[in-house]
Formats: structure tokens, sequence, C-alpha cells
């Protein structure tokens, strides 16, 4: 009995074949901007968070003003009004 091969040929590439060679674009990068609007609001959350920072310093909190200013807003929303 004759077994015949599945493959009559194989190719064997050799060395000095030319192979294709796939040239990529680089992948875009990615880009942040900041609009002008976000920067000044920026500025302002700086300057208050030093307004407030000086307020804690000098004891602002601490005083009766402030105290029955927070207990009245507590009062109204535990009440509901």
């Amino acid at each position: 009995m004759k077994v015949n091969p599945i493959i009559s040929k194989v190719f064997i590439p050799s060395d000095n074949t030319v192979k294709a060679t796939k040239t990529e674009a680089p992948a875009p990068k990615d880009k942040l901007e900041i609009s002008g609007l976000a920067k000044t609001m920026n500025t302002a959350s700086q300057a208050r968070l030093q307004s407030i920072k000086e307020k804690m310093q000098t004891g602002y909190y601490n005083s009766d003003a402030v105290i029955t200013k927070v207990a009245e807003e507590i009062l109204k929303e535990i009440s509901g009004e």
C-alpha cells in the first residue's frame, strides 16, 4: 500500500527571502487643555481656601456669632424650614 502525502510541496523560506514590513504611524498622544474659566475657578478656589485657613488660625470660627449661626442653620435643617 502506498501512502501519498497531503501536501505535496512545502515552502521553506531561505535567509535571503524578502520580508514585508509594516510601518505604522506613531500612536496619537493624549492632550489636555484647561479653559481660561477653569483656570480662573482654580485661582478663586485657592484664594477662598487661603481665606478659610486665615480665619481658622485667628479663631474666627470659634466666635459666638459663628457658633450661633451654625446652630440656627442646623435647627432649620432639622425642623424642615
